[in-house]
């Protein structure tokens, strides 16, 4: 009986400590995983934004001509491709989207404040993605930097109240 008592509580406390060391291990590898994930989003996510930082940056015919290349070019469609495998599925859907708003206003015509708004959607389901989850943005903050009268852009589709 004195045997029982003394082995019971100490095979009792190196299981515990297995399932503990575990338990922990799976956890700390799962954590280092999503921090890797973390930092090849962050770096498609970058690839993909590239070309529209460039759009933006040259305004001129030949800078935009330029940009249109780099957008349609195969290292642009490889980082697509890497988003649609990697990127979070907000990301995903809100780039996709975004294309398919271009396609349509490029078939159709439109009004480009649709690709604005689209664009700006992007920047906001990526900013959610590499941590910023809990953000009280929306797509107009997204894009202040990039246009001076984004306000007044915004405020011609919404209703008058009064």
């Amino acid at each position: 009986m004195q045997l029982f008592q003394t082995v019971i509580p100490t095979l009792l406390a190196l299981v515990g400590g297995g399932v503990g060391w575990y338990f922990r291990a799976r956890w700390e590898a799962s954590r280092k995983q999503q921090e890797k994930l973390r930092d090849e989003r962050a770096s498609v996510y970058m690839e993909i934004l590239d070309p529209f930082i460039t759009l933006f940056h040259d305004l001129s015919p030949q800078g935009q001509k330029k940009t249109l290349e780099k957008i349609k070019s195969l290292e642009s469609r490889r980082s697509a491709f890497r988003l649609v495998l990697v990127g979070e599925d907000d990301v995903v859907r809100a780039w996709n989207q975004m294309w398919r708003t271009l396609y349509e206003i490029e078939r159709e015509g439109g009004d480009n404040l649709v690709i604005l708004k689209s664009f700006g959607n992007v920047l906001l389901e990526i900013r959610k993605s590499i941590g910023g989850s809990r953000t009280d943005l929306s797509e107009p903050d997204m894009l202040a930097w990039l246009i001076k009268d984004i306000d007044s852009l915004y405020s011609c589709d919404k209703p008058k109240v009064g």
